[in-house]
């Protein structure tokens, strides 16, 4: 049977597979990838089981997340490099949550790793070299979308605390190739120098399988036209179709 686990923050997909190894000369797998900064099921294959992958990876999936506002990194959430900001334009946000159900082609992420001219997008992005090649996209669909709550961060320097605290979770072996060092320095020097109220704000969606969650807090900044990003997910559960 497959393995249902509950992935921390800060860890990749590959090291839960290696702290959970009982014999190294079996094959372990995991069906539907959480970024580091995810948390929340995944699900681990064993044996024989791997070769069912493809069954796995095409399940619905529900999250909560939460959404901090005024902020666009170039990895549509905490664990990238800040590339605009504005936080004078935070009050009355409404998100109008209708607009965003439905299905509809979303592009990859530009850090991602879906494959594209034999390199994952990510190394594409880190290297500079995005305007090389066409972004990719895949149809998705989000069945439900629902505002659940505000969460209180009341100043700038609570905000740069629980950001950094998130961002040293990783293993600290990754972090070069996650850019830890620069991007920690980025929202250091940010964080540092603003006065302000953070807005962050909670959700809940029902979603096909490949949507990605990072994204769609991005979307919902463009078109609020003040910047977005996932400051927190949590996926919650498969959804087992029928």
């Amino acid at each position: 049977m497959p393995i249902y686990i509950d992935k921390p923050l800060g860890k990749t997909p590959l090291e839960v597979i290696k702290e959970i190894r009982e014999d190294s000369r079996e094959k372990y797998s995991f069906a539907g990838r959480l970024d580091p900064m995810a948390t929340g099921k995944l699900i681990i294959l064993k044996g024989l089981e791997c070769k069912q992958q493809h069954l796995y990876c095409n399940l619905d999936k529900v999250y909560t997340f939460e959404i901090l506002f005024g902020f666009k990194t170039d990895t549509y959430d905490i664990m990238g490099l800040v590339e605009s900001y504005n936080v004078k334009n935070l009050q009355n946000i409404n998100v109008r949550i209708d607009n965003y159900i439905g299905k509809f082609s979303q592009p990859y992420p530009p850090y991602s790793s879906i494959i594209v001219n034999k390199q994952p997008l990510w190394w594409w992005s880190r290297e500079g070299k995005l305007k090389e090649i066409n972004i990719p996209s895949k149809q998705v669909e989000i069945y439900n979308l629902e505002y659940l709550e505000d969460i209180e961060v009341k100043t700038n320097e609570l905000l740069l605390r629980i950001i950094l605290h998130k961002i040293n979770k990783l293993d600290k072996k990754n972090h070069q190739d996650f850019r830890v060092p620069i991007i920690i320095d980025k929202w250091n020097d940010i964080l540092s120098n603003l006065k302000f109220t953070p807005i962050i704000k909670k959700y809940k969606a029902t979603v096909s399988s490949g949507t990605y969650i990072r994204s769609l807090a991005n979307r919902i900044g463009n078109d609020l036209g003040i910047g977005a990003l996932a400051f927190n997910i949590h996926r919650t559960k498969f959804i087992q179709k029928k």
